[in-house]
């Protein structure tokens, strides 16, 4: 911290709440790794101040942002070019300013889940989304990317709604319905899934619980959580539960190298990145 310069190259988090969050943490300890004159901070900002904030950040001459929630779609809309998944999304969680006022976005939540699929080679055939925030829009995208043939998704904001359509995806047909979430759908989606995402805040206190998930769950099944509090009793009852239980760690790493290389144009220490993460 002593040798922040007037040139020090300035990158952000911004979320709302954010004291959370590892991201500054393993950036800093990326830029010491690498010698680069860079400093990472998280800013927590009201949804009520983001356009602000966001604009604020560009004049005064910050090259990069990652976006957490609830800032996201907003985020996607605050760019002038998306690249990939951005773009088929319209969820941003990483911006880049140029220096001829261009603003870019990129989601490495979707790619960097496409990749931790790829990593674990889970075998999936179907899988159930829980939530339907920016979040559960790129797991979806990279579910899709990835082959799978059923994908459900769960929300308490579907009350009284459900929906079924097949679509083609790369030349694939996949079977896509949205639920309603109560009892019955729950247990009965969690059951017939081969993978469980929940990309809700549910799980980042330490006793939040979801009433029907541990009676759905069985050692065939993959449960992979967004949230990566150590203490999470969801994560506690997947572990004893499920084949496999994956914490937001896993997709923090994976975001967080792909995002490293876009904002900073360097390849990222993603051993030292690894490390300081799991720590």
């Amino acid at each position: 911290m002593s040798n922040i310069k007037a040139s020090t190259s300035l990158y952000a988090l911004i979320g709302y709440p954010v004291e959370h969050s590892l991201s500054p943490i393993f950036w800093n300890r990326a830029f010491e790794e690498l010698n680069l004159d860079s400093i990472y901070v998280a800013l927590s900002v009201h949804p009520d101040n983001i356009l602000k904030s966001l604009e604020g950040l560009r004049v005064s001459g910050f090259k990069g942002l990652n976006i957490t929630r609830p800032h996201k779609s907003f985020a996607a809309n605050y760019c002038n070019t998306l690249h990939g998944a951005a773009k088929d999304t319209e969820i941003v969680n990483t911006i880049r300013f140029s220096s001829d006022n261009e603003i870019e976005g990129w989601n490495t939540d979707a790619t960097g889940f496409f990749k931790l699929l790829k990593n674990f080679k889970l075998p999936v055939t179907s899988a159930v989304v829980l939530g339907n925030g920016a979040s559960s829009k790129s797991i979806i995208w990279a579910l899709k990317e990835y082959g799978i043939v059923r994908i459900s998704q769960i929300a308490r904001k579907f009350v009284e709604f459900s929906e079924e359509k097949c679509e083609f995806y790369n030349s694939k047909k996949i079977f896509f319905r949205k639920l309603s979430w109560n009892l019955k759908n729950f247990t009965n989606t969690v059951k017939e899934s081969d993978i469980i995402i929940n990309t809700t805040p549910i799980g980042w206190n330490e006793n939040d619980d979801i009433i029907g998930l541990e009676e759905s769950l069985d050692s065939t099944k993959s449960f992979v959580d967004l949230n990566y509090n150590k203490k999470s009793k969801l994560l506690a009852i997947a572990g004893k539960k499920c084949g496999n239980s994956i914490d937001g760690r896993e997709l923090l790493f994976e975001q967080g190298i792909e995002a490293f290389k876009v904002l900073t144009n360097y390849a990222p220490p993603a051993e030292i990145i690894r490390r300081t993460i799991f720590d």
